[in-house]
């Protein structure tokens, strides 16, 4: 089962690896480790000194914090072909986040030593590192504007339109399965459940979104982009 997950076409999903031949693939393989987790379980712990960096092969995960009050802060689902931890390796700074498994994860492992090994040696591996630092630090900024500018209802479909955006395959329908809940958007955009709950309320009369089964499918991505533009 390992072997199905650590294979070449399915490692060339992560951007790190993307632009690697199959030889030096073969050489990062036996340096991944496969663990597994269940829904609820720690991948990452606020705090903790480890460094590992995991490769999200299968399931979702959520990047949380709580403030001394207790309270909740989300800051984003991991989908599949996501990767974490790597800031670690190089700051050697304690965790900054939890990332929790939200559903049944598999994960591939590399030792922090072993990620700084191949940041420092593959030029490929060092140039989309980069580049995905890159984006985040401008997500980052967005999130800020939203956060200072924008209503809870406005945050909430940004949000909505990063999720589809992370899952869309081609021009049609969108099914985001094993959404978050409407606590955990609210918990993600920092606004209250009902909020969230009206808002899915009105894509829903727009026909924009519908439910279907535990599954939320976006069925006009580009209406969704247009409303936040209008706001």
């Amino acid at each position: 089962m390992s072997d199905d997950y650590l294979n070449n076409s399915r490692l060339r999903k992560f951007s790190i690896f993307e632009d690697l031949s199959d030889e030096t693939l073969e050489s990062i393989k036996s340096r991944i480790m496969v663990v597994r987790f269940g829904r609820g379980e720690t991948i990452i712990a606020h705090e903790a000194l480890d460094t590992d960096v995991f490769l999200l092969l299968d399931g979702q995960a959520l990047v949380n914090r709580y403030s001394m009050a207790g309270r909740e802060i989300s800051y984003r689902r991991l989908p599949a072909n996501s990767y974490v931890g790597e800031l670690a390796v190089f700051d050697g700074m304690p965790r900054s986040v939890n990332v929790i498994a939200v559903t049944e994860v598999v994960m591939g492992r590399l030792t922090g030593p072993t990620f700084n090994d191949l940041v420092l040696t593959i030029p490929e591996v060092t140039r989309a590192l980069l580049r995905d630092l890159a984006a985040r630090t401008r997500d980052l900024s967005n999130r800020i504007y939203e956060n200072a500018a924008r209503s809870v209802k406005a945050r909430f479909y940004s949000e909505l339109m990063r999720a589809a955006l992370a899952e869309q395959s081609d021009a049609g329908e969108v099914i985001l399965r094993d959404p978050p809940t409407h606590a955990d958007w609210a918990a993600i955009v920092g606004g209250q459940r009902e909020a969230i709950t009206r808002a899915l309320s009105e894509l829903t009369a727009l026909g924009i979104v519908r439910k279907q089964g535990r599954s939320l499918v976006v069925t006009d991505l580009d209406r969704l982009i247009d409303l936040i533009e209008e706001d």
